[in-house]
């Protein structure tokens, strides 16, 4: 009978087993400044998720260390990881009555020494029965070593407060002049003050570049979200130059991000799936109200806004009920931001804040006085573009008047406020006539019967010259009313 071989007893890896991490490709890697090896930066990723989670805890000041806790030593050794813990991290648990391992997907250490397991996902996957047996036998080994089990998914990693940290995780790279400028920085920059990165730039622009002044910024402000010093909510503003930064003195509190869970439920997501599946059994509590009079739908024109109006009310009246606002956000696909603001406005004004546009309003930035006065120079017969009206020094003049008036500062409207302002106006007849550039525009007609009882002035259409009229015009009655021109 013929054997089958046997393995080699030569050591080795398979070729492609180095590209892979639990038998996925990596897709990248991010810059990690918290292995504590200046020259070992770099913590493989295999999808978006698990780049979300990384940066997470790159960003979380409690981390005092992370790294892949299911790469294989030869991957491992490829990329020259640092893998202080050991790789892989091995959790041993049973399902179904058999034993099996549970590679995590980053383990770490904490500030206070406690041991860090992190997993990142789909909700809908980690919330099926193995994945949540998993999720228990590593939180269970993490509450042992004195430490936390966190997960990441699509619902509770913020994805601008992800984008806003690539921003700044792009410019915390040192370079020669950082030491020099950063401690001029912080003499015109005091702790809780807010700036924006312009105002930072001029204030320290004859000194330095203003390249160099705006990487020391950023840099700042990186350092300080990494120690959780920056005074800038990251998951609701995107950061850019003109956004107000303040960084609180070193030792301050740091402030943490939003906590993540360390399981999921596995009757949560199967009532997410519930509401999917038919809204109109959403069970409530009786004694929920909202307040001011009920709208009635059949008002709005379209069918699109009914509907929205009754997906809004049934997300708010879930949540004035109890019903957390992941659950609710995720069952109607309402971002959980937006549908915080919806309950907030709800509880103000009642069902009417539910309607589609209904009740949203934003005052234009721009004083009154500066839209009469934008309008003035608009439409001036020399039609000037928006740039030469926004260089027009009467602008300045007026706003420093206002500021004196008022008693408060009055902005120059800045380029982008005169454009938008000037395209909400572009249409207006009286805005269109002064802009088309005729010197006499062209009259609407007057008289419903006569084209030429319309005309202001012949000269407008013709030229009248002198000419004789030969024509004889008669009453009815034989009376002779014309005469020889």
């Amino acid at each position: 009978m013929e054997t089958p071989p046997s393995p080699s007893p030569c050591p080795g890896t398979p070729g492609l087993d180095v590209f892979k991490i639990a038998g996925r490709s990596i897709s990248g890697f991010v810059h990690s400044f918290k292995t504590g090896d200046p020259r070992r930066v770099r913590q493989p990723f295999t999808t978006l998720l698990e780049q979300h989670l990384a940066l997470f805890l790159e960003y979380h000041p409690h981390v005092h260390f992370y790294q892949r806790g299911d790469a294989s030593p030869a991957c491992a050794a490829v990329y020259n990881l640092v893998t202080d813990l050991g790789t892989p991290y091995r959790i041993n648990y049973v399902f179904e009555g058999k034993a099996h391992e549970y590679l995590p997907d980053f383990v770490g250490t904490l500030t206070d020494g406690g041991l860090l397991i992190a997993e990142a996902g789909r909700e809908s996957e980690k919330s099926k029965g193995k994945a949540l047996v998993k999720a228990e036998a590593a939180h269970r080994l993490a509450q042992i070593k004195g430490g936390e089990y966190w997960i990441g998914t699509d619902v509770n990693l913020s994805e601008r407060r992800h984008q806003n940290w690539l921003y700044l995780h792009a410019r915390r790279q040192p370079f020669s002049t950082f030491t020099e400028i950063a401690a001029a920085l912080l003499q015109v920059w005091p702790s809780g003050d807010f700036r924006s990165v312009n105002e930072l730039v001029r204030c320290l622009g004859p000194h330095w570049s203003s390249a160099e002044v705006e990487a020391a910024v950023w840099k700042l402000a990186g350092d300080a979200a990494a120690e959780g010093r920056l005074l800038v909510d990251l998951t609701d503003v995107e950061l850019s130059h003109e956004t107000p930064l303040a960084l609180l003195s070193a030792g301050s509190c740091p402030i943490l991000p939003e906590a993540l869970p360390s399981s999921l439920e596995e009757a949560g997501f199967d009532l997410v799936h519930a509401l999917q599946a038919d809204e109109g059994d959403l069970s409530l509590d009786p004694y929920v109200g909202l307040p001011g009079p009920t709208f009635d739908a059949s008002q709005l024109s379209t069918t699109e806004e009914q509907a929205r109006f009754h997906r809004n009310l049934a997300a708010v009246t879930a949540v004035l009920a109890g019903m957390s606002l992941r659950t609710v956000s995720e069952a109607h696909s309402i971002p959980r931001a937006t549908l915080g603001r919806l309950v907030r406005r709800t509880r103000e004004l009642g069902q009417i804040a539910c309607v589609p546009h209904a009740t949203y309003h934003r005052e234009r930035k721009i004083h009154p006085d500066l839209q009469q006065l934008i309008r003035k120079l608009y439409t001036q017969p020399l039609r000037p573009t928006v740039m030469a009206v926004f260089e027009d020094v009467q602008l300045k003049n007026l706003a420093a008047e206002l500021c004196e008036r008022e008693g408060k500062t009055i902005p120059v409207p800045s380029y982008h406020q005169i454009r938008d302002f000037v395209k909400t106006i572009a249409e207006e007849p009286t805005v269109a006539d002064a802009r088309s550039g005729l010197k006499h525009p062209p009259r609407e007609r007057m008289s419903p019967k006569s084209f030429i009882l319309s005309i202001a002035s012949p000269a407008l259409i013709c030229q009248v010259d002198e000419h004789t009229l030969d024509l004889l015009v008669t009453t009815p009655d034989g009376i002779v009313i014309t005469q020889r021109y």
